[in-house]
């Protein structure tokens, strides 16, 4: 198995499945492991600890058996660590946890080509500090899950999944409920429904017939993510400038314009660069750069 020199380590995987995600063998994963003092068993605790609370903070009368079922630990297990307070702080010199950033080597990096196992994971712990996401409102097939876990409540204009709910009903959230709200829109427009069809990228990730349509919607997502977060909540936005009709569209820049009008400020960005980029098969004269990124905005109410 070839060797990756880049190691993009996920706590909340095993370690067999770190080495899977870095193409490299499991001795390799143990060896960054130890070379990094990762403190897996604190980073165990940390995610059971964090999981049981954001259950237990929407169903506060929940029991432990509910619990069990739920989350798939043992009744033991969850007493343990329903009342315990468990620190990503250590008094080990020799070990640490990867959630205690202060301590932590290996630095959270603004550009990345990896969204989940990388930059989504690192917008969890950097700024949620929580397991997962509240809520995805574009949940789509869940890309972004392969690495982390699911987010608690999903929506999706066209649901795909019995477990993912129509965009409509997240208006029936209440107002200030959420802490953490995940938006990513389509980026591509096309001129008609059989033009979409022939499209590889609006195929796979749909896509607006207008450019006032892509730009309202943008708007709409804002205010209703505004409205459903609480004060401090996170709004994670994927978005992307593209070429049209020749004219290039700053998406990014209106998503900042509009996000700050509404009330949002923004935290940081992270820039994930296409590894594969899908490319149209239709290439004639070339007027602009080929936008091979795409950028994730963490704002905040």
């Amino acid at each position: 198995m070839p060797y990756k020199s880049k190691i993009n380590y996920n706590p909340i995987l095993s370690v067999q499945e770190n080495a899977a995600n870095n193409n490299v063998t499991v001795a390799a994963i143990r060896s960054y492991i130890r070379t990094n003092g990762i403190d897996r068993k604190l980073d165990n605790a940390i995610i059971i600890k964090r999981r049981i609370d954001e259950v237990v903070k929407t169903s506060p009368n929940i029991s432990l058996r509910q619990l069990s079922a739920q989350l798939g630990y043992s009744v033991n297990t969850i007493r343990k660590y329903l009342f315990q307070d468990v620190s990503v702080s250590t008094n080990d010199k020799i070990k640490i946890s990867t959630f205690d950033t202060s301590k932590w080597n290996v630095i959270i990096k603004s550009v990345s080509d990896s969204q989940d196992d990388e930059i989504l994971f690192n917008i969890l712990r950097l700024y949620v500090g929580r397991s997962c996401f509240d809520c995805d409102m574009t949940y789509s097939i869940g890309v972004f899950y392969r690495n982390i876990p699911q987010p608690t409540m999903k929506y999706d204009k066209y649901p795909q999944f019995e477990d993912v709910l129509p965009l409509e009903q997240a208006y029936a959230i209440e107002n200030g409920a959420l802490h953490s709200i995940i938006i990513d829109l389509p980026f591509t427009v096309k001129n008609s429904e059989k033009d979409a069809q022939t499209s590889m990228i609006a195929r796979r990730f749909n896509c607006f017939y207008s450019v006032d349509e892509l730009y309202k919607t943008n708007v709409e997502m804002l205010n209703l993510a505004y409205c459903k977060l609480q004060k401090g909540g996170y709004l994670i936005m994927k978005t992307m400038d593209f070429v049209y009709g020749t004219k290039q569209y700053w998406v990014s820049n209106f998503v900042q314009d509009k996000a700050a009008a509404t009330g949002f400020v923004l935290e940081d960005t992270f820039i994930l660069v296409s590894k594969h980029k899908i490319l149209s098969a239709k290439i004639g004269e070339q007027r602009h750069a080929r936008k091979f990124h795409s950028y994730f905005f963490v704002f905040k109410k």
